[in-house]
């Protein structure tokens, strides 16, 4: 892929000993192949530094750190819109992989709808995914999610859930892991394999055996699980069954989605064996899932989106609401006391690197959602003379609190631009193809799922429901 190098820009490189942000004025970045080879700082440039090089000036641009999606079911992106006032109780039999009608997903709607969510998400600055597959009522439609995965040029752990289902079992499943596994390659290593769960509390022990040995036969890089506790009559005291079982002791990278009720011991055995939590904030506020005492463990902790359907693929929107949420619930609670906060609880800087560090750590990879040599040359520029950014200081604060999607004028994913110039460059198709097979599935599927099921006495048969209070705009005396 030889040399490139962006010149001039503001980069926001990772200070090792420091573990934070350090910001460089005029630096330069070079790359080669599919990593970063060095950072120059303006003295440092030599006459000969731009030559025999791809350069792109990116003066007055922010160079950030790609930004790191820990939790997302791509696949689902062409029901985009269809429940704007959905609930986590009325998802289930409507829209998720257990829904009744599930099959009139075809191979090549999950296949369109995979890859066009992962290209919102590279356009929103996302290089990296951690994708909780669960498209697991076929072999064509697991196959398929797989295809969009490759096609998307986004460097993806493809976490996919082995679960028995009628004419497919888990075994046939896992062998078909071990197949596509051949499809990664040393030479292009944006695909990793891992495997998902949605709930260990559901499974068996021998189920959860089987699981573990999957993990080792497709040499699984990483594994992750729904987490709720609280109320929720399912996915709970999974960190418990994860201790019980030793799910440690395969020494991979696990991931807990959503925990928004994690106790204190749970927090414990998450250090202990440094596993991290991935917080989806609107995700967690727009389905009611409730978030609690997840602010309690950032340092075990990253951002994903969830669904994507339901609101934009954009990380920085997930950081910016989880700052200003935290900043909100922990000010609140001293004002009740009758008492003025003295500082805010969380700085700016915390909420980029949920979004790109600590990414990169739930990972356990040092070379992904930082900007140093070695690091993997995954790349974000900022306009900074934007109408919206024009003016800024503190360039943190300048992509977190002010920078939108618009902003963005250059992504590159392991040396090679995903966009440039603020178009998208895809590495398979054409937009205009993938534009218009998008519009015709969604507009498929939208109508075969049109209308919800109506939810049951009791949710799961277990949980009693309760009427949420109306918040509306309308005048008292529109009300009746």
């Amino acid at each position: 892929m030889g040399t490139k190098i962006l010149k001039n820009g503001t980069v926001l490189a990772f200070d090792d000993k420091l573990a934070t942000v350090k910001v460089l004025p005029q630096a330069h970045v070079i790359i080669e192949d599919d990593h970063i080879t060095a950072i120059l700082e303006p003295h440092e440039a030599e006459e000969n530094t731009f030559s025999a090089a791809e350069v792109l000036d990116v003066t007055g641009h922010i160079v950030s750190p790609g930004f790191v999606n820990t939790h997302c079911h791509t696949w689902q992106t062409a029901y985009r819109t269809l429940g704007p006032d959905i609930t986590l109780a009325q998802y289930f039999g409507w829209v998720s992989q257990r829904a009744a009608n599930i099959d009139e997903w075809g191979a090549q709607d999950i296949y369109i709808s995979s890859l066009e969510g992962y290209l919102e998400g590279i356009n929103a600055g996302i290089t990296s995914y951690v994708e909780h597959a669960h498209c697991n009522w076929g072999e064509h439609v697991m196959k398929a999610a797989f295809d969009g995965a490759i096609d998307s040029g986004a460097r993806i752990w493809w976490c996919y859930h082995p679960v028995s289902r009628a004419g497919f079992d888990a075994e046939k499943q896992i062998g078909i892991l071990q197949e596509l596994r051949s499809k990664t390659s040393q030479k292009d290593d944006l695909i990793r394999l891992g495997l998902a769960v949605d709930g260990l509390d559901g499974m068996s022990a021998e189920e959860i055996q089987q699981t573990k040995q999957a993990a080792i036969d497709i040499k699984a890089e990483a594994l992750t699980s729904h987490y709720l506790g609280g109320p929720w009559p399912f996915a709970k005291d999974l960190v418990n069954i994860a201790e019980k079982h030793e799910l440690h002791k395969l020494e991979v990278p696990y991931i807990w989605s959503h925990a928004g009720f994690l106790t204190s011991t749970e927090m414990d055995s998450l250090r202990q064996h440094d596993q991290y939590v991935s917080i989806t904030p609107e995700s967690e506020m727009h389905y009611g899932h409730g978030q609690d005492t997840s602010r309690l463990i950032h340092d075990q902790a990253a951002l994903g989106i969830d669904t994507n359907w339901t609101f934009s693929h954009d990380i920085l929107l997930q950081a910016r609401l989880w700052l200003q949420n935290m900043r909100g619930h922990c000010s609140t609670e001293i004002l009740k006391r009758g008492k003025i906060p003295k500082q805010n609880p969380m700085a700016v800087v915390d909420a980029f690197l949920l979004a790109t560090r600590n990414g990169g750590r739930s990972l356990r990879r040092d070379d992904i959602g930082v900007l140093k040599v070695g690091a993997k040359a995954d790349i974000v520029c900022f306009d900074g003379s934007s109408v919206n950014m024009l003016g800024w200081t503190d360039p943190v604060a300048a992509v977190v609190l002010h920078s939108n999607i618009g902003d963005i004028k250059h992504v590159m994913i392991g040396g090679q631009f995903r966009k440039k110039n603020g178009q998208l460059v895809l590495k398979s198709g054409n937009w205009e193809d993938v534009s218009e097979r998008f519009k015709q599935t969604s507009q498929r599927i939208q109508e075969a799922f049109r209308h919800p099921p109506p939810l049951p006495e009791a949710a799961w048969g277990r949980q009693t429901f309760e009427d949420n209070a109306k918040v509306t705009t309308a005048k008292l005396t529109d009300r009746s």
